[in-house]
């Protein structure tokens, strides 16, 4: 779905026609005499013009959810907002703007919800730190348990195609430059993997090996790391806060991936 909403959308098809222009308060003014005369500038005010828009962005994106989102209880709406900023023709944004205000919810556990966070806490990096631990003994008593046979992520899967092309492209992309590139599988809980996801999985772990030893690529495998350590979760397949750390930690340790030597 992210891919498709990137694929899809105005920006791309601008770059993949070479028309796509960053425009700035200061490229747009002919009449600079500064800017005319000097790249420098020019390149500088480029620069902040961007962090400014990104900031924009992010501030967005924060204050949308922590005005309509519970996190893991409006998961399938914030996809849809998410997918909106990359394609604004699409109505579910406005849905979600018209989404009652959940700040004043707590989750099952007692743990305030993403939603009852200020945005000054969500990172300059777009992370947002998620409290909420997963109980599957109070989580499906208010969310339905979907088997993997009726799940949308899954919906239509295969493993060619211009997903695997584009992959495949961003390989070369990054040897020709001389760039590690990292494939990172996150882990998921047993109460997500079902027999039908499980085999999903499994087709894909497969995919992945065989592409990292063709092409040099680094994958690590993570999907089994936790399947039982719940505490780590927000819901049966997205890491909290807790989980993140651990796996960021991991990850900074693991001999695998070539960090950059201390100097």
């Amino acid at each position: 779905m992210t891919f498709s909403a990137i694929a899809s959308s105005e920006g791309y098809r601008q770059l993949s026609r070479g028309s796509f222009l960053i425009r700035t308060n200061q490229l747009e003014s002919e009449t600079s005499n500064e800017s005319a005369n000097n790249p420098v500038a020019t390149a500088t005010e480029l620069v902040n013009n961007l962090g400014q828009t990104q900031a924009k962005v992010q501030q967005l994106v924060s204050q949308k959810l922590v005005e309509s989102s519970a996190i893991y209880k409006k998961r399938d709406r914030l996809k849809g907002f998410l997918r909106s900023l990359a394609n604004p023709s699409a109505p579910v944004a406005t849905e979600i703007a018209q989404t009652p205000a959940l700040g004043q919810q707590t989750t099952e556990n007692s743990q305030p919800t993403a939603a009852s966070k200020p945005v000054s806490e969500f990172q300059p990096n777009g992370f947002l730190p998620i409290d909420i631990r997963f109980n599957p003994e109070t989580y499906f008593q208010k969310h339905p348990k979907v088997s993997g046979y009726y799940d949308s992520d899954y919906q239509n899967f295969k493993l060619i195609g211009e997903q695997a092309l584009a992959l495949k492209n961003l390989i070369e992309f990054t040897k020709v430059r001389n760039i590690n590139l990292v494939f990172v599988n996150m882990p998921l809980t047993e109460d997500y993997l079902d027999p039908v996801r499980t085999g999903y999985e499994q087709e894909f772990r497969q995919y992945m090996q065989e592409l990292a030893a063709q092409s040099g690529l680094i994958f690590l495998d993570n999907s089994l790391l936790w399947p039982q350590a719940r505490e780590s979760f927000s819901d049966p397949s997205h890491l909290n806060r807790y989980g993140a750390i651990a796996v960021s930690k991991r990850l900074a340790q693991d001999p695998m991936i070539p960090w950059p030597a201390k100097q």
